[in-house]
């Protein structure tokens, strides 16, 4: 048996996948966090390149 029970031969990193990001229960959680930082990277990119409009 694999380490912390795993012996299905999975690396830690595709179990972490498997079982955090795409399970179907978390999945709504982890879409909505995703939004939020596209939000958040969308104002960063507008203020970077447009920040001149807002302040006259």
């Amino acid at each position: 048996m694999g380490e912390f029970g795993h012996d299905d031969g999975s690396w830690a990193v595709t179990r972490f996948f498997r079982d955090e990001v795409f399970d179907a229960q978390k999945l709504p959680s982890n879409l909505g966090v995703l939004y939020g930082v596209g939000v958040f990277a969308g104002a960063v990119y507008f203020l970077e390149h447009y920040a001149e409009l807002l302040v006259q």
